[in-house]
């Protein structure tokens, strides 16, 4: 994510982030680089989140998978994930699970 939404949130690099859509929460390490800009789209802000989400539960990193966040719906067209204009919500702090 980018340093200005970083600071809009509260959100320290290597820190803990709770990121939220319609479907679920995840948890997930975050990382703050100048590389992701905010966009300025008639008049207003607006911040990108990303997460790596094809390997889920399968590839070598372990914890929360991003795949979980949106429902599984492809493109008519080119029979891609819907997820690359998808909306969600960040927050500091790691999600509260039951015990």
């Amino acid at each position: 994510m980018s340093p200005e939404l970083a600071a809009e949130r509260h959100l320290a690099h290597g820190g803990w982030a709770t990121i939220i859509t319609a479907r679920t929460k995840i948890e997930a390490r975050v990382l703050v680089t100048e590389r992701i800009r905010p966009l300025r789209v008639q008049g207003q802000w607006l911040h990108q989140v990303g997460l790596p989400y094809h390997w889920g539960s399968k590839g070598i990193a372990r914890g929360d998978s991003a795949n979980d966040l949106f429902p599984l719906v492809l493109d008519p067209n080119v029979h891609i994930q819907e997820v690359k204009a998808a909306t969600c919500d960040i927050r500091p702090g790691r999600v509260k699970r039951k015990r």
